[in-house]
């Protein structure tokens, strides 16, 4: 599945220690709307405050004020995001990574997108490859059939949007910190926002001893810096010119339009306007 990503050019992008977490939900969508018709790949990586990246669903729950109210009180910055999925907790110890690219071949199917990301991950980490395996588990937050786990922990997610050709397939990876505190607030939130009201919707109940860090699932400590290093060098291995991505007027321009609408579209969930 990688060799779908030989030889190519990558611009990496890097964007860390954002203040407002709707600016990489905004950046990635811009790349995925500008890089129609380039042969060209996108690497993004950045990291957040402490922030709550929850779906449109989790806006749904019956007490979703008071719910909303568990991340002020955890000092959780809350946003909605507009790719599948539901509420994710990300920190300064959580990498996200999207690769953007125009489809890489006819037919590139949603799961050869999950595919792609799962062996790029065992790539990075090739220490916990014959571990790591993609299986939904049920009760982490954001329960997926691409979940990344060890030995039934889950350490990762991915998630994947597409506009006509272009496909943006992004991961949150577990790096290090304290995972067990992430799931609670999660948990927190559900608990609050569903009560013992009877819906439709299944939302997930979250098990925290079923979600992990990669440090502790491989037992080696890691910095961001460390991660950064071995992303670069599978793609050196895959013959791939890597260049510092630079933004074009056309992308800002397209970005600060994207942002705006990120802004209103936020403001409308969490107000409930």
């Amino acid at each position: 599945m990688l060799n779908l990503i030989r030889n190519k050019k990558f611009n990496v992008y890097k964007t860390l220690n954002i203040v407002n977490p709707l600016i990489p939900i905004a950046t990635d969508e811009m790349f995925l709307r500008t890089i129609s018709g380039n042969d060209d790949c996108i690497l993004h990586m950045y990291t957040l405050p402490n922030s709550a990246i929850i779906g449109a669903p989790d806006t749904r729950v019956p007490f979703f004020d008071e719910a909303l109210f568990s991340f002020y009180r955890n000092n959780i910055i809350p946003a909605v995001r507009n790719i599948g999925g539901l509420g994710i907790i990300s920190d300064k110890g959580i990498l996200n990574l999207s690769i953007i690219m125009n489809k890489p071949k006819e037919n590139f199917s949603i799961n050869e997108g999950y595919e792609l990301m799962t062996e790029f991950i065992k790539a990075v980490f090739p220490e916990g490859a014959n571990k790591i395996q993609a299986i939904e588990i049920t009760n982490s937050y954001c329960p997926g059939d691409y979940d990344l786990s060890i030995n039934g922990k889950k350490f990762a997610g991915i998630a994947q949007r597409k506009i006509k050709d272009s496909v943006v397939v992004s991961i949150y990876i577990s790096v290090f910190g304290d995972q067990q505190k992430r799931a609670n607030i999660m948990r927190e939130f559900y608990d609050i926002g569903i009560k013992e009201q009877q819906i439709n919707y299944k939302y997930p109940k979250i098990d925290p001893n079923c979600m992990e860090t990669l440090e502790k699932l491989l037992h080696k400590e890691f910095t961001l810096e460390d991660v950064y290093e071995r992303v670069e060098k599978v793609l050196y291995s895959l013959d791939c010119e890597q260049v510092e991505g630079e933004y074009t007027e056309e992308m800002i321009e397209e970005y600060n339009s994207i942002f705006e609408q990120a802004k209103e579209r936020n403001e409308s969930y969490l107000e409930g306007k």
